[in-house]
């Protein structure tokens, strides 16, 4: 439907890159994020409209990421990006972001200022994301427990009061 690979494939992509990640000392970043009330949507515009939303999400996520990152829908509204991008910019002469942390604010920005027609004018308000940031080896080294833990900081973000990402400590900041 979204053109985002499936739960299984993340399982799989994820084991990959996480080894390559380990023999190349890079680390790799996981974005749990949904679409704040998702349901009210498509309970109220209908699933024709609440699919195109998914679709129009997940391209514009692809706009926003890097060629070697991943997309994967693994729940309902539910997606993880793996953040996993060795290769330079898109184009020749342009620079990759700079962080991982610049590419999700500017898709939680962009996701802000969408219109999809399918909603018409009654749609209220725009859309928003909460997500949650996770990072190998920082956060953890082992896949599932990596994404459990971008999938709290995302229930974090929904209890913060939606539309908002929440990261993990940097590893440039002190801490016990």
């Amino acid at each position: 439907l979204t053109g985002a690979g499936n739960r299984r494939a993340f399982d799989r992509s994820i084991q990959e890159i996480l080894v390559r990640s380990k023999q190349q000392r890079r680390e790799v970043s996981l974005m749990v994020f949904d679409i704040d009330n998702f349901k009210m949507y498509n309970d109220q515009f209908g699933h024709e409209a609440g699919d195109q939303v998914l679709q129009e999400i997940v391209q514009l996520l692809k706009s926003v990421i890097r060629r070697g990152d991943r997309v994967f829908r693994i729940g309902g509204d539910e997606f993880v990006v793996i953040f996993c991008d060795p290769e330079g910019p898109r184009k020749a002469g342009s620079r990759s972001p700079d962080s991982v942390e610049s590419i999700a604010r500017r898709f939680q920005a962009q996701v802000c200022d969408m219109r999809f027609p399918k909603l018409g004018v009654d749609a209220p308000g725009s859309l928003s994301i909460s997500a949650g940031l996770a990072t190998y080896p920082w956060d953890e080294k082992e896949a599932s427990s990596l994404l459990n833990i971008a999938d709290q900081r995302a229930l974090e973000s929904k209890r913060a009061g939606k539309g908002t990402i929440t990261f993990g400590r940097r590893r440039d900041e002190c801490g016990d």
